[in-house]
């Protein structure tokens, strides 16, 4: 009881801190935000071959519009006040369920809270951190069991979500060349009452030190405790990663990562313990002088697998993260026993078009036999993989995909983009769900 007590008026303090510096003078406003266009057209995601004399065909196709309006104000005091709000829908999607605005961002930011170097951020907030292998995305996409049914939204395939935000309390200490972030968020609030311990909490220490222009290296550690099976799933997520520009157009990236815990909801309902590895190495050339532009780079991504069953204890929890590695992929295939190696190019015939290739080439760590559930619903709330996950053999090869897009800078606040995907399924899908998925979507996004 002192402990909650302590929480409680520590609390109070806080909330009582900002709401008094709430009705400071205004210094400035400012007004931004965006609004993105789609066309999505999308074949054959849930892999499914149909029967013999059956093609099977599944498509979608829609159009569907992402408006974001932002407000900053500053305040007197160092008082910083972030709202933003959000409608995603899909094109004759308007009822008063699914048309509605809500926020997507709304936090307070005191700067030299108590000291100078100390800020605090209250409220929804983005909490992105390196290369966002680990955090990112808190958004509808990236529930914490694939597999589990999801809210529909508004007739917008899941993946294609731009919300991402934390309900979240950051501390920042800025200590230049040292930043150190310390958060809370809470993931999910299962029982409405609060009278049950059935939540997902996560914590997490983030350190970014600044060598020098060229050399960087962070430090993670993230504590996940997942209490929503009324049985205390508990994740440490401890990691480094390491960004060097040795040459002047050359970026290069390392970074490892390593989970223990226990898994109480484990598939076998015993106290498995957890022991799973991420790697992720990137690197990228871009030739600055040189006609057109030309980069070409290279990732190589492993998340650690089970060979007994998709969901075990040696598989990598994939956490919050904001990566697509390839567009298709992202939507179908989990982020857990992997192993993904991209190639990737792009150049520019024009000072504003680009042209990018992208190849993915897919593994998974372990073979195993179990159904692979996939992380991503269509526009009608339904998973692509339709619901019991895509039939397994006991192979490695996920398959291959390419990805290619246009981007037009029609002016310094339209963009113009249009990308074409084609994932072909390797022998680690059953011949009942080895159909090429392909997808085409076209883009309009004004800045503002």
């Amino acid at each position: 009881m002192s402990k909650r007590l302590i929480v409680v008026l520590a609390l109070a303090l806080v909330v009582g801190l900002t709401f008094s510096a709430a009705y400071a003078e205004v210094q400035n406003v400012k007004v931004s935000g965006d609004l993105n266009i789609l066309g999505v057209a999308r074949n054959q995601f849930d892999l499914n071959r149909g029967g013999k004399g059956n093609k099977n065909n599944d498509s979608e196709s829609y159009f569907a519009t992402q408006t974001r309006l932002r407000v900053d104000a500053d305040l007197t005091d160092n008082v910083l006040v972030t709202l933003r709000l959000i409608n995603e829908r899909s094109w004759n999607v308007q009822d008063e369920s699914n048309t509605n605005i809500d926020l997507d961002l709304a936090y307070a930011t005191l700067k030299e809270f108590l000291y100078s170097p100390l800020s605090i951020t209250l409220g929804r907030q983005e909490l992105m951190y390196g290369n966002q292998l680990i955090m990112g995305n808190a958004g509808a996409f990236n529930i914490d069991a694939p597999g589990v049914a999801a809210a529909r939204l508004n007739g917008l395939s899941s993946d294609l979500s731009v919300k991402k935000a934390f309900d979240a309390i950051k501390a920042t200490l800025n200590y230049d060349p040292l930043v150190i972030d310390a958060f809370y968020a809470k993931i999910d609030r299962n029982n409405a009452r609060g009278n049950e311990n059935d939540d997902v909490d996560l914590y997490g220490i983030y350190a970014t030190y600044d060598i020098n222009k060229k050399l960087s290296a962070d430090l993670y550690g993230l504590y996940k405790n997942d209490s929503s099976a009324d049985k205390n799933d508990k994740i440490y997520t401890i990691g480094t990663l390491v960004k060097a520009s040795p040459l002047t157009d050359l970026k290069t990236s390392l970074e490892a990562a390593i989970q223990l815990g226990n898994m109480r909801n484990a598939p076998s309902a015993s106290n498995d313990k957890r022991l799973a590895f991420a790697f992720q190495a990137i690197g990228e050339y871009t030739l600055s002088k040189v006609k057109m532009t030309p980069m070409i780079g290279a990732s190589y991504t492993y998340l650690s697998g089970d060979k007994r069953d998709y969901n075990g204890k040696r598989g990598w929890n994939q956490m919050y993260y904001n990566q697509a590695l390839n567009n298709i992929a992202y939507a179908i295939i989990p982020f857990t026993n992997l192993s993904v190696l991209n190639l990737k190019g792009s150049i520019k015939p024009m000072d504003d078009v680009t042209v990018a290739l992208n190849y993915g080439w897919y593994r998974r760590a372990k073979a195993n036999t179990s159904n692979m559930l996939n992380p991503a619903t269509d526009g009608d709330g339904t998973w692509y993989d339709g619901g019991p996950g895509y039939v397994m053999d006991k192979k490695k090869a996920l398959g291959n995909e390419i990805d290619a897009t246009i981007t037009y800078d029609y002016t310094e606040d339209v963009q113009l983009g249009l990308t074409a995907g084609w994932f072909m399924p390797g022998k680690a899908f059953n011949t009942v769900n080895r159909r090429d998925a392909t997808q085409l979507i076209g883009s309009m996004k004004v800045t503002f």
